[in-house]
């Protein structure tokens, strides 16, 4: 009976250890805005490919099949991101910048500019403190860029990490301000700001002022992807990985027709019908599948 019973675990043993085998990994490499959206992602895709598994890595860490989530061009964009100033609510930096600002006045604000006018700030608003991020997909970065602007200009000081150590940043000076992604900015579950975050006022429509002064973040989606504005950067957002696995490539086609339907859920803005179909056929290229 002993020898028998031996056998069996023998058996399933070896039974175990070959559907571990079966189970492939892949890694993901996703900034801290963008991780809740993701990670929603990857157990609703789990649930129907359970010989998937996803690990999240962070930095430069190296693995061997790697999506990575980037505003590169040649990334397949699933969604748009948007990002906004932002300062801390009823503090001295929110009472200095109560009136709308324009482009031209938000880079008087935020940058060291030989080239624009400083007087368009009144001198209590030229002593507020700029926070800026320095992460490779900091929203600091894609803003300076869509001003126009070198992020070696910027006024204030430079805070390491992920951009959402800037709110906590802005909570511990009165007189602190910073730009940062809607998923940063907003608690996902009332729509409304963290509590200690107010948006800076800026120079857009009636409508768009409305609706930035309601704060409401559905309302704020829905007015960005129907309206573009110089304040407010908006851009594409995708994943860069090896097309040629079919693994990857068939989630990423699960996330373009399945998963975008979580996107405003996690403060992330829908791509147009045609520019979603336009990322369907790159998937399915043979020239793409080829890099």
């Amino acid at each position: 009976m002993k020898k028998i019973l031996y056998i069996i675990a023998v058996v399933l043993g070896l039974g175990i250890n070959a559907n571990a085998q079966d189970v492939e990994t892949i890694s993901l490499r996703v900034p801290e805005f963008a991780r809740p959206l993701v990670e929603n992602w990857t157990k609703k895709y789990s649930q129907i490919h359970p010989d998937l598994n996803f690990e999240f890595i962070k930095g430069k860490a190296q693995a061997e099949r790697v999506i990575e989530l980037t505003t590169d061009e040649d990334a397949v964009s699933f969604a748009r991101y948007a990002i906004l100033p932002v300062t801390t609510a009823d503090s001295e930096a929110a009472r200095l910048t109560s009136h709308r600002l324009n482009a031209r006045k938000l880079r008087s604000l935020f940058f060291v500019n030989e080239d624009e006018d400083e007087e368009e700030l009144t001198d209590a608003q030229q002593k507020i403190h700029i926070y800026t991020g320095n992460s490779q997909l900091s929203a600091s970065r894609i803003y300076a860029s869509y001003l126009h602007q070198d992020v070696t200009d910027y006024k204030g000081k430079k805070i390491s990490g992920d951009d959402a150590f800037l709110t906590t940043a802005i909570s511990r000076d009165p007189l602190g301000v910073t730009v940062n992604y809607i998923p940063n900015i907003f608690d996902l579950e009332s729509r409304r700001p963290e509590s200690a975050l107010s948006l800076l006022p800026l120079d857009l429509d009636k409508h768009g002022r409305q609706v930035l002064e309601s704060a409401d973040l559905d309302d704020i989606i829905l007015l960005l992807e129907q309206h573009n504005y110089d304040e407010i950067p908006v851009g594409n957002i995708g994943f860069a990985y090896n097309h040629a696995d079919m693994a990857m490539n068939d989630f990423v086609n699960w996330v373009l027709t399945a998963g975008i339907a979580d996107l405003h859920c996690y403060g992330m803005l829908s791509l147009s019908p045609n520019e979603l179909t336009a990322q369907l056929q790159r998937i399915s290229s043979r020239d793409l599948a080829q890099k």
